[in-house]
Parts: structure tokens; C-alpha cells; sequence
């Protein structure tokens, strides 16, 4: 027979701790089954030649270029095909402090209307623990293609960008560290999984020292029937 008088506090405080780190056991378990699902997984390219730029529309996404570790933003530019919107992952502005967007010329290969080439990349969801974006200021941190459309006065937004060559001042065209697979970054499969195990594992410590305490001080105990 077991005789439990779980302690209140202790208890709440424990389920929500538990909830917590399930969440993130999970989150990370996704990002593993992802990454090894991208890793096997060709990005796709795309070329498009008759659009529109929308001049007034950038939207920045917080980013770490996979190839430098350099943090930055990326300048997600607008254009129109048809009736359709596509942003074009265009440029990185290095550095913490986003840029002002009245500081930041529209790429000038896409005002030029040369032909977009580029991987085509659908964008991620937002994890549980990504920072909310901030639209008045054309900052996101995760690529939620739809809003910025909206964030920017446009409609009818594609589910995917362009990760474009990014073109520097001096004229060249350097490859985009940010054409990849979705998931595919510099951090391998592996380490997720070694991340989710990690959470899980301090999920079953919790139980386990949740119950030894209770039994500790006489809250939880096991007896025989008939004693």
C-alpha cells in the first residue's frame, strides 16, 4: 500500500519545472530528426526574371552566418512576380545593432532587374524560445515570410525566399552562406540529440528527486497491506 501526501509547493513548482524541460527535450529531439532529414535533402535553386522590386519593403532578420560566426542582419528585399511576393535574402549588415532602414539602399542588382538566382528556401517555424519581432522597426528574428509581407504593405506572400549571391560594393558576387536546407546549420544533428537527451535527463532527475525527498521526510511510503 502507498501512503503519498505530496507537498504543494513542491509539487507546482515541479510540474512546471517538468513541463519546462519536456518542452525543450522536444524541442531539441525536432531539431535532431530535421537536421537529418536537410542533411540528406539537395536545396533546390530557382531563377526568376520578370519581377517588380518593392523599393520600400526591407524587412532585416537577425542571423549567424554559418561560414564566419559573424552575427548581423540579413536584408530580405521584396519583389514582385506577377501577383505574387518573394523576398530575396540579398545582403548581411554585420553587427548586434540593426540597421536603420532609412540608411539601407535596396540591392542595387535587383533594382537593375537582373535575373534572381538562388536557392529556395522555406523558412523554419519559430522555436519556443525565439524572441518576438519587432515590425515598427522591420526587425524579425525568425523569417516569418507572411508577416513581413504584411509588415511591408504586400499581399500574397510565397512560402519560401531566395537565398541569393550577396553582391558586394566592389561589385562581386560572393555565394550566400544562408543557402541551405532548412535546419542544415553549422551545428550537427548529433549535438541536438546530445542536447535533447540532456533535458530529458534532467527531467527523469527531477521525479527522482522529487519522490526520494517526500520519502525522506515521511510524505511517501510503502507498506504491506494488512500493516
Amino acid at each position: 500500500m502507498i501512503r503519498f501526501r505530496p507537498l504543494l509547493l513542491m509539487t507546482i513548482f515541479s510540474i512546471a519545472t517538468l513541463a519546462i524541460l519536456a518542452m525543450l527535450g522536444r524541442w531539441q529531439w525536432e531539431r535532431y530528426e530535421l537536421k537529418r532529414a536537410a542533411a540528406a535533402e539537395p536545396v533546390p535553386e530557382i531563377t526568376i526574371a520578370n519581377y517588380q522590386p518593392a523599393l520600400d519593403g526591407l524587412q532585416f532578420v537577425f542571423g549567424v552566418r554559418p561560414d564566419t560566426h559573424e552575427q548581423g542582419w540579413r536584408v530580405f528585399a521584396p519583389v514582385k512576380d506577377g501577383e505574387t511576393v518573394i523576398f530575396v535574402d540579398a545582403d548581411f549588415v554585420a553587427g548586434l545593432e540593426a540597421p536603420d532602414p532609412s540608411e539601407v539602399r535596396f540591392p542595387a542588382s535587383l533594382r537593375e532587374g537582373a535575373p534572381i538566382t538562388g536557392a529556395s528556401v522555406r523558412p523554419e517555424p519559430p522555436g519556443p524560445l525565439a524572441l518576438a519581432p519587432r515590425p515598427l522597426q522591420r526587425q524579425w528574428f525568425v523569417a516569418d515570410l507572411a508577416a513581413m509581407a504584411r509588415n511591408a504593405g504586400l499581399a500574397h506572400s510565397a512560402d519560401y525566399y531566395i537565398a541569393a549571391a550577396y553582391v558586394g560594393a566592389d561589385g562581386r558576387a560572393a555565394a550566400n552562406p544562408f543557402a541551405r536546407a532548412p535546419g542544415a546549420d553549422t551545428l550537427p544533428p548529433e549535438r541536438h540529440l546530445g542536447y535533447a537527451l540532456t533535458w530529458y535527463g534532467l527531467a527523469l532527475a527531477l521525479v527522482a528527486i522529487y519522490f526520494a525527498y517526500h520519502r525522506s521526510v515521511g510524505r511517501l511510503s510503502f507498506h504491506a497491506r494488512g500493516d
